[in-house]
């Protein structure tokens, strides 16, 4: 796979997060010049990411009826007709709806430039591509944040949408003169709905896929867990500065980036399965870490230490788990399996997101949402793959 290819392919994936982060700084102006609450401008973040996870699950089906390419040239278009339509809107009501759609339309990116690997690249070649592709998006909430915070007091949160669809430019270029059809005639499937239905069984029916793809997106609700508590944690509890917060923020995020490069270099000299498990192992004990001292309390440097490490662990974990899963379905129906898992990454990112604000103090109730993810993947998700050990070729190289 080309490094034109992998980019692009991110680029695609980095829907999600431009999408969410970069609007963030602007939320108190949008309040105002809407004339409305905190809590609705909220529900516009809300819907987005509901509408990613539904997009996600009704994609994947289509895709593997119709192939790859004209169903993510469509969803890039819309993006940006949507992201011009929240330009423009004139309440929050018909903001929350349109973001609803972009964040559909979003979805289709995410969930076929996943399709679009297990396509092309099989085993080893897929995690790897995996890894690459966790790395290049893992740089988007490093940047968008802080793009945004710069932006919306010159362009405002209006002109925030239109950079949006500009964004929305590249991806449809990016499909274009990129992006391949991976998915010949041949082993596109026909039937309609009633087809779709049944590979969507078929799919759910896979014990291995199902845990791989539960540990995949419990993992990425515990970085979620993250990113919805850290301000909290960091700034009203331990009292970092708007600008130490960015710069903790971005620096984690770029360890992550990291990890996820160094573990495709590892991919071919270790077992994916392998990976995954230090993935898990690293998670594991630094979560116990950060329970333990939200019960107890702990200094500003251990936390930040066990939450550095915690992403690493989600570096290590993401890519690889997401390899395990489209190969347990053995080249079938993968555009399915990639919208199931994209849209149960989003439905655990909407559920965690409130949750983590519940309790108090923030440290404690975000590690209490990240130990429950973490119970859940290795008392649900990791039984459900053992068996794959010794039958999986991506496990074994």
């Amino acid at each position: 796979m080309t490094p034109a290819l992998l980019i692009s392919l991110a680029l695609l994936s980095a829907a999600a997060p431009l999408g969410t982060d970069m609007y963030l700084p602007s939320f108190v102006k949008m309040a105002q010049d809407l004339n409305t609450t905190a809590a609705a401008v909220q529900l516009t973040l809300s819907a987005f990411m509901i509408g990613m996870g539904v997009g996600q699950l009704f994609i994947g089906p289509i895709s593997d009826s119709v192939g790859r390419r004209v169903p993510l040239i469509i969803g890039s278009l819309l993006f940006g007709v949507m992201a011009v339509a929240c330009a423009l809107t004139p309440s929050v009501t018909w903001l929350i709806v349109l973001r609803l759609v972009m964040g559909a339309s979003g979805g289709v990116g995410v969930a076929l430039a996943r399709a679009v690997v297990a396509d092309l690249e099989q085993t080893s070649d897929a995690a790897k591509a995996f890894a690459l592709m966790m790395a290049i998006q893992g740089l988007a909430p490093v940047i968008a944040p802080v793009l945004g915070g710069v932006l919306s007091s010159w362009i405002g949160w209006r002109g925030i949408f239109i950079v949006l669809a500009c964004f929305c430019l590249l991806m449809v270029l990016a499909v274009l003169f990129v992006v391949p059809e991976s998915l010949p005639p041949e082993k596109r499937h026909s039937g309609g709905p009633a087809q779709m239905l049944r590979d969507a069984r078929r799919v759910v029916a896979n014990r291995w896929f199902v845990g791989y793809s539960i540990i995949f997106a419990v993992g990425f609700g515990v970085m979620f867990s993250y990113i919805s508590a850290s301000p909290f944690v960091l700034q009203r509890e331990y009292g970092l500065s708007t600008l130490a917060y960015s710069i903790t923020f971005g620096t984690n995020a770029l360890i992550m980036a990291i990890v996820s490069m160094v573990t495709a270099r590892l991919v071919g000299r270790f077992a994916i399965r392998s990976l995954l498990m230090v993935g898990l192992g690293i998670l594991t004990v630094t979560v116990a870490g950060l329970v333990i001292c939200g019960f107890v309390g702990a200094t500003l440097p251990i936390v930040l230490v066990l939450l550095a490490l915690t992403l690493a662990g989600i570096g290590l974990l993401l890519g690889n788990a997401t390899a395990l899963a489209v190969d347990a379905l053995h080249g079938e129906a993968s555009g399915t399996g990639s919208g199931i898992m994209g849209a149960a990454q989003f439905l655990v990112a909407g559920v965690v997101s409130p949750l983590v604000g519940i309790g108090h103090p923030p440290l404690h109730s975000m590690s209490l949402v990240m130990g429950i993810c973490m119970a859940i993947t290795l008392g649900l998700g990791l039984p459900l793959t053992r068996r794959a050990a010794g039958s999986s070729a991506a496990e074994a190289h």
